[in-house]
């Protein structure tokens, strides 16, 4: 953990792209329509590509999770 301020970590959570806040409307898929994609992504099994491209998450995979 680090000292920090909601401002700070506010920032930080936009730069990595955890908000709800849609910045570029043309890549905006909604809920509901990431959820299906997601789910015909993993219909034949699990494959990490396809996850990430379904989901709409660029990073890696093996980035490690905030908590």
């Amino acid at each position: 953990m680090i000292a920090s301020t909601q401002t700070a970590n506010l920032r930080y959570a936009v730069a990595c792209g955890r908000t709800g806040a849609i910045r570029n409307p043309d890549q905006h898929t909604d809920r509901h329509a990431r959820s299906l994609a997601v789910r015909a992504a993993l219909a034949g099994g699990w494959n990490p590509e396809a996850y990430a491209r379904a989901s709409g998450h660029p990073e890696p995979l093996d980035t490690p999770p905030l908590f």
